[in-house]
């Protein structure tokens, strides 16, 4: 238009100056095409608008890893948040413990490829450049790197690649790695200073997922610790709390294997009384060269990051070998070690933290009190039945046995004076008596003499113990009776005999008779009679008879006799044996023959003017 010609000097063709503005000032304008200078404007703003992009992601991926507390969830988002920053097609944060990669979460890879590739890396290559020199590091072929161990097989070719040190609290906690920039490209300088602003954000998220697992850990264990001992002093079975305790245990610790070894009654070995994870229980642990023996002798901790290849010792509660970081902890405090606590995960899985262990250690103690506490609440109970059994005893000494003598004294003052015909009843009625006593006195000894450690000693005590013994073979106890002063007169070397005749024939029982009564009898006279009788099915037409010529045997060198019958007619027995020896009786300890209610001076019935 006209007036714009004349309002402009537009001078000389390409002198570069434009006209004067109002303020005076001239401005110089490069000397390009327009489209040149759009172009370039055009240019500044997509770099601008994908520099707001990206802040925008960042911001985001920040927000995004912030909202968890739980640290597993909480790397699976910071991986898949700085894949999706700088465009990688795999990321991968590498957790740094015991020198090298203790956990590996990775985003880009399915799971049949994870599988296909196998373990996750241990921080060797170029994954442990980042752990030597924990500085960023950006390569534009891994591959080619001095430091590359190449790829296991069935692991997808990774040519670019980005790695960021993530630090908590100024400790280097682990790495994020990059790999294969879409299309081809490499990670630029922009990329890296991303991924290191994310890092920054990522050491405070991971730092709080560490305290809020710290904090749900200690409030467990205390709930634990504080369960253990109340169902330890209710009265639970000790075997079923430890199985809820190692369970327990396996939970919070994240353990695969968690057991529990005891020291067994001879105090030579440990046992496993329980344990989560593998069937181990009642497993023998020696106390040399182990990890446990080891705990348990010095009565501190033992922590190693791989149980199958550390030199000190081996973790004998691993039946499959396939444990690698373990701990194992003294129940109690050195000098006075009740036991330990082994746990562990399985070989390629992250260490156990100390933070865990100083739990476990606490937890274990706490235990061990239990333990402790349990123990002496057995005894106590143990105790107060022993009192009631010697009670129980005394009563049916001074009270029963006495009654009964005073009864057959007086049924025995009136035979004279009643008909023949009543003199035989009242005859047995007096033999009854006799039995009776002697079967009371039978359970008073057995009230006053509780199973013991050490072996039993005494005729008497032998027997006694030998069927308690068979008790647990046949089903039910036997019926036990003693006659006569069977400790005073049977000699030591006879006592060997008749526990060996009683062990054979209660035996033979269990085995063939399929009875369910049985009937022992240890009567000492003029001599030495074993009678043991069962209302089973007899014995067999043409079994063997090895043990039973055993037993004739042993009476044939003593000048005895071994009999051996179906029962009388009319009665339950279904077998009767009869072993019988004579026996040398002194004269000073020799009764007055007959029953021995109303002739035995103290009323028990033995002859051996001992009441008790």
């Amino acid at each position: 238009m006209a007036h714009d010609g004349g309002a402009r000097d537009e001078g000389p063709p390409g002198d570069g100056v434009s006209e004067q503005d109002p303020g005076g000032e001239r401005h110089l304008l490069p000397q390009l095409p327009l489209d040149e200078l759009l172009d370039d404007l055009e240019a500044r703003v997509r770099t601008i608008r994908a520099a707001r992009r990206n802040l925008d992601v960042l911001v985001e991926a920040i927000v995004d890893v912030g909202r968890g507390l739980e640290l597993r969830p909480v790397l699976e988002r910071i991986a898949t948040a700085a894949a999706h920053l700088v465009d990688a097609a795999y990321a991968a944060i590498g957790v740094i413990g015991d020198g090298g990669i203790a956990e590996f979460i990775t985003v880009g890879l399915s799971e049949e490829e994870i599988r296909a590739i196998g373990p996750y890396p241990h921080g060797r290559g170029i994954l442990g450049e980042l752990i030597r020199h924990p500085e960023p590091l950006r390569l534009h072929d891994l591959t080619a790197h001095p430091a590359s161990y190449g790829f296991p097989p069935h692991h997808p070719p990774m040519r670019s690649f980005l790695g960021v040190p993530v630090r908590v609290r100024d400790v280097v906690w682990g790495n994020l790695y990059l790999t294969d920039k879409r299309g081809g490209g490499d990670f630029s300088l922009d990329d890296q200073r991303l991924v290191e602003a994310l890092a920054a954000a990522v050491g405070v998220a991971i730092d709080n997922a560490r305290l809020f697992e710290d904090a749900r850990r200690s409030a467990r264990w205390l709930a634990g610790s504080a369960e253990l001992p109340r169902q330890l002093l209710s009265g639970t079975d000790p075997a079923k709390v430890l199985e809820l305790f190692v369970q327990e245990v396996a939970e919070v610790a994240e353990a695969d294997l968690v057991a529990i070894s005891l020291p067994a009654p001879d105090g030579e070995r440990l046992v496993v009384e329980a344990a989560v994870g593998q069937d181990v229980v009642g497993t023998t642990v020696p106390l040399t060269g182990t990890f446990s023996a080891e705990a348990y002798s010095s009565g501190t901790v033992v922590v190693t990051a791989d149980a199958r290849h550390d030199p000190r010792s081996t973790l004998v509660v691993d039946a499959a070998g396939a444990i690698g970081p373990a701990a194992v902890l003294p129940l109690g405090e050195p000098g006075r070690t009740r036991g330990v606590l082994a746990v562990g995960r399985r070989a390629g899985r992250a260490a156990i933290a100390r933070t865990v262990v100083d739990a476990l250690a606490a937890y274990a103690n706490q235990a061990a009190v239990a333990l402790e506490l349990a123990e002496r609440r057995r005894d106590a109970e143990r105790l107060a039945v022993l009192r009631d059994r010697d009670r129980i005893a005394r009563d049916l000494h001074d009270l029963a046995i006495q009654r009964l003598f005073a009864t057959g004294l007086s049924l025995q003052g009136v035979l004279d004076r009643v008909p023949d015909d009543v003199r035989d009843r009242v005859d047995a009625a007096v033999v009854s008596i006799d039995e009776t006593i002697a079967l009371i006195r039978t359970q008073i000894l057995g009230l006053q003499a509780p199973r013991r450690s050490t072996p039993p000693t005494g005729a008497r005590a032998r027997v006694i113990a030998e069927v308690d013994r068979a008790g647990d073979v046949l089903g039910f106890s036997p019926s036990l009776r003693f006659a006569g002063p069977v400790d005073a007169a049977v000699p030591p070397r006879l006592v060997d005999h008749v526990v060996a005749v009683l062990r054979e024939a209660l035996a033979n029982v269990a085995r063939h008779a399929a009875a369910s009564a049985v009937e022992v009898d240890v009567r000492v006279g003029e001599r030495l009679r074993v009678r043991v009788r069962d209302d089973g099915c007899g014995i067999a037409d043409g079994g063997r008879r090895s043990g039973l010529a055993n037993l004739a045997q042993r009476a044939a060198e003593l000048g005895g006799t071994l009999d051996v019958a179906p029962g009388p007619p009319g009665t339950p027995w279904g077998t009767v044996l009869d072993w019988v020896v004579p026996l040398a009786r002194e004269p000073a300890r020799a009764t007055v023959p007959g029953p021995g209610t109303a002739r035995d001076g103290d009323g028990d019935g033995d002859g051996d003017g001992d009441d008790r």
